[in-house]
C-alpha cells in the first residue's frame, strides 16, 4: 500500500511539474525600454507632466471640435523633444487629431499635422526653477471622417502618450 502511495504522490508530483513548466513555457510578456546613448557619466532625467484629462465637447461628424491650447511641462534636467502619438492608432475617431504649435506665423494660419507626425520642443527648466512649459494647439477635425458614424458616441475617449526623448 505504501508503494502505490508513493508512486500515486510521485507521479503527481511530475504531473504538476509537466503543467508547471508547459504553462511556463507558453507565457509571454512585453519588455520594453528607452535606450539612450549617454558618453561618459553624465545622467539625464527626462520627464513631462501633460494634463490628464482634455474634453472636446460635443463634435458632429464631419465638423470640427473646437481648437484647444494644451500645456506640457519639461520637468527633467535636458532640452526635450516630445511627439504626443495614440496608443491605439487604429482608433478610427482620434486618428482624426491634429496639431500645431503657433495659430499664425507672419500673418499667415500655420497648418495642422496628424497627431503621430507632429513634434514640438521644450527647454530644460532654468536655474533654480523645477519645470519649464510650452504649449500646442489641438483640434479633433472629423471634416474628412471615413468613418460613417451610424449612432451616438457619447463618452468616446482614448489614450494619447507623450514621448519624450534629449535632444
Amino acid at each position: 500500500m505504501k508503494r502505490i502511495i508513493s508512486l500515486a504522490i510521485a507521479l503527481l508530483l511530475v504531473f504538476i511539474m509537466f503543467f508547471y513548466f508547459a504553462s511556463a513555457l507558453n507565457d509571454t510578456m512585453i519588455v520594453e525600454a528607452n535606450i539612450f546613448a549617454n558618453a561618459g557619466n553624465n545622467s539625464t532625467t527626462i520627464r513631462v507632466e501633460v494634463p490628464d484629462y482634455l474634453f472636446f465637447g460635443n463634435v458632429t461628424n464631419f465638423e470640427r471640435s473646437e481648437e484647444l491650447k494644451v500645456y506640457v511641462n519639461n520637468t527633467g534636467d535636458v532640452d526635450i523633444t516630445v511627439t504626443p502619438d495614440l496608443i491605439n492608432r487604429s482608433e478610427i475617431i482620434f486618428n482624426n487629431l491634429y496639431l500645431r504649435k503657433f495659430r499664425t506665423s507672419n500673418g499667415t494660419a500655420v497648418n495642422y499635422t496628424r497627431i503621430g507626425n507632429f513634434n514640438f520642443n521644450i527647454n530644460k527648466p532654468a536655474t533654480g526653477q523645477t519645470f519649464n512649459d510650452e504649449y500646442f494647439y489641438i483640434i479633433l477635425d472629423l471634416t474628412n471622417n471615413p468613418q460613417n458614424i451610424t449612432s451616438d458616441l457619447i463618452g468616446h475617449r482614448t489614450n494619447v502618450k507623450f514621448f519624450a526623448v534629449a535632444r
